[in-house]
């Protein structure tokens, strides 16, 4: 069905649901990861000081595996497409944190958006290579 869709579609339009599928498959992956990570945080009882340094590492680890799958599908502009990958994984800590009121933009923060979009580029280039 979506292949009819894309046939009929313009160029525009085509890259648009491009956008949106890539969305979706990037939440998906890191909703996936994440239900792991706190069955795991529940099931063993985990002290808080290692909480952030596990959501950073799962998200550097989803966008390094989104961006290596997109790279390996496009096999060009590994390292934009891992930018981009990391950039709506960025976008997706800001929106949650904004939302559930906890965002502060400090060391921490920033320290998290370098390594998901570094992920991301790392992601893009080894699935466009490899």
């Amino acid at each position: 069905m979506l292949q009819k869709i894309l046939i009929s579609a313009k160029p525009w339009q085509k890259y648009m649901i491009n956008i949106i599928l890539h969305i979706i498959v990037c939440i998906a992956t890191l909703t996936f990861l994440l239900s792991i990570a706190a069955f795991t945080i529940v099931r063993i009882d985990t002290p808080d000081y290692i909480l952030v340094p596990l959501t950073t590492l799962l998200l550097t680890a989803t966008s390094f595996m989104d961006a290596f799958l997109l790279g390996k599908v496009y096999k060009e502009k590994g390292a934009v497409i891992g930018v981009s990958v990391g950039f709506v994984f960025s976008c997706l800590i800001t929106a949650i944190s904004i939302y559930y009121g906890i965002f502060s933009f400090s060391s921490l923060y920033i320290t998290k958006l370098c390594a998901v979009l570094r992920a991301g580029a790392l992601g893009g280039i080894a699935g466009v290579n490899f």
